[in-house]
């Protein structure tokens, strides 16, 4: 019984240390700006919850994190070798590592440094909760929370990209094709498949660019929701493009999910007109 006892007080000995060791990162001062700062609070908070479930490893890992950030010598996303996944969750955290770290490099962390420390700390949330695979609530929870962050980080980050690319010799003009959507679906109808067949038949005679597929939905769902649905409704319209004939290199894809509008709503409401896919051929 003794022994028992020396091992739960061995126990709480550790989450005592661990807390304080949280608490005191939680209130250092922070070398930097709103990423790092972003970064430190963040962290802070994974691992809280971690703690909670007595998960000492990975708790650990994120107050480390946190305290780098703090120092002004914040960590990049979790590489795709740190964790140990199951092939279910590697192709789509593969795709949102890349997605996360092209925000990066077309200036995220400087034009919304808010978003970009949200996104990375919702990422690695997302990485550690796959890796675990044992409640699927909380994988939808940093999944979905990971895609709120990135429809505003892109959408902070994707007009300064486009005006960065360099000068043609002749003007480009742009047309604008539309996909609509029935409420909460990523199925392409009749008429969208129609009009994609349109695209195709547009930029046949035509030197194109790029097309830009951009996903959109209504309000009537979470932030995060909507980025998810926006993303999908954007993917399913770029495969419908490429499967038509569309060379697959001028095609890109960008959420905006309930961000950008056709027209303006109270939040939660329902318009077919916002429930949509823009696919703008530049030639």
């Amino acid at each position: 019984m003794g022994s028992v006892k020396n091992i739960f007080a061995v126990l709480a000995i550790g989450v005592f240390a661990a807390a304080c060791s949280t608490d005191e990162v939680a209130k250092m001062s922070v070398k930097g700006g709103a990423y790092e700062k972003g970064l430190r609070d963040g962290y802070v908070k994974l691992a809280r919850a971690e703690y909670k479930e007595d998960d000492f490893g990975d708790a650990g890992s994120f107050v480390d994190r946190a305290k780098m950030a703090a120092m002004g010598k914040p960590t990049g996303p979790e590489a795709m070798s740190a964790r140990k996944l199951v092939s279910k969750h590697k192709k789509p955290l593969a795709n949102a590592r890349k997605r996360l770290t092209s925000a990066f490099a077309a200036g995220g962390i400087k034009k919304a440094p808010k978003h970009a420390a949200n996104a990375q700390v919702q990422f690695d949330c997302w990485m550690q909760e796959a890796e675990e695979n044992l409640q699927k609530r909380d994988i939808q929870k940093c999944r979905s929370a990971f895609y709120g962050a990135m429809a505003l980080l892109e959408a902070a980050v994707e007009e300064p990209v486009m005006m960065e690319k360099k000068p043609m010799t002749r003007q480009l003009l742009t047309r604008n094709f539309i996909v609509y959507f029935d409420y909460n679906s990523t199925k392409i109808s009749k008429n969208g498949a129609s009009e994609i067949k349109g695209v195709r038949k547009f930029i046949k005679p035509r030197k194109t660019s790029r097309i830009t597929v951009a996903g959109h939905a209504d309000r009537s769902g979470s932030n995060s929701y909507n980025a998810k649905l926006a993303s999908a409704r954007a993917d399913a319209v770029a495969a419908g493009l490429v499967k038509a004939g569309v060379k697959k290199g001028i095609v890109r894809t960008v959420a905006w999910g309930e961000a950008k509008p056709a027209v303006k709503t109270a939040d939660g409401a329902k318009n077919a007109k916002n429930r949509r896919v823009v696919i703008s051929v530049t030639y």
